[in-house]
């Protein structure tokens, strides 16, 4: 028995004595040193991997973050034009000035929206070529149309037709009202003494004794007819930007 535990403890020191020869031994030093540079490299990756997964990550939120954002400005345009279509079929419809208050309150559309919105149909309406413009009226707005097809597209109109000759009349009436009854004849001859009776029956026109003569105005009637603003100036107004009266008197006054 003896003899066994002097074995063992001398195997136990050899064993020791040869451990501690090779941790002075530069081969196994470095071979130590090769494994341990290998897991660092290994955790590196791992780390580069994780890194590389992170921003996998970050790129699918961010995608998910655009596209929630796309669909957001896609309703956002969507409801915006929405908007838009019921403003311009309210104008079509009303036949009458609307203001941005009615506009807001009944179409439950903010104010700044509807004036916003507004100012876009009217301007898109000048810039495409149609027989309909957005006129503002004071504080109103009203669609119209636009007085150069008047007397073409007149036989539809609510009332029924219009000759050109009582037309033309009107449009002279309209245009230096209030006037004359003698100037109306003056300017377009004897015949007017017949269109405006026509016109007087028809209650497009409105008379006032003036002296030994009338004074000839339009009527509610006829703004309505014809979507013109009822304040006879602006109305004026209207008609002569539409006819390009201002540019016709600019040449008549350069020659």
């Amino acid at each position: 028995m003896k003899n066994f535990d002097d074995n063992l403890e001398k195997n136990s020191e050899e064993e020791n004595d040869k451990n501690l020869e090779l941790m002075d031994n530069d081969e196994y030093n470095e071979e130590i040193k090769e494994k341990t540079d290998e897991n660092i490299e290994l955790a590196i990756k791992n780390g580069n991997d994780n890194s590389i997964l992170e921003q996998k990550s970050n790129m699918i939120e961010n995608n998910a973050i655009k596209s929630d954002k796309s669909e957001e400005e896609l309703l956002a345009r969507q409801l915006r034009d929405f908007h838009r279509n019921q403003i311009e079929a309210s104008l079509y419809v009303a036949g009458k000035p609307l203001t941005i208050e009615e506009l807001s309150t009944k179409l439950e559309i903010s104010k700044k929206e509807v004036e916003e919105l507004i100012n876009d149909i009217a301007f898109d309406y000048l810039e495409r070529s149609t027989a309909l413009v957005v006129n503002r009226v004071g504080e109103s707005y009203q669609m119209a149309l636009k007085s150069e097809y008047i007397e073409k597209v007149s036989k539809f109109a609510k009332g029924g037709a219009i000759a050109e000759k009582y037309l033309r009349t009107l449009t002279v009436i309209a245009l230096k009202q209030p006037i004359l009854k003698s100037l109306v004849v003056k300017i377009r001859g004897s015949g007017a003494y017949e269109h405006i009776k026509y016109l007087l029956d028809n209650v497009l026109v409105f008379a006032v004794k003036k002296g030994r003569s009338q004074e000839l105005t339009t009527t509610d009637k006829y703004a309505e007819m014809f979507g013109l603003p009822k304040n006879k100036e602006d109305m004026k107004r209207v008609m002569i930007a539409q006819l390009g009266l201002d540019e016709i008197n600019n040449e008549e006054t350069q020659t």
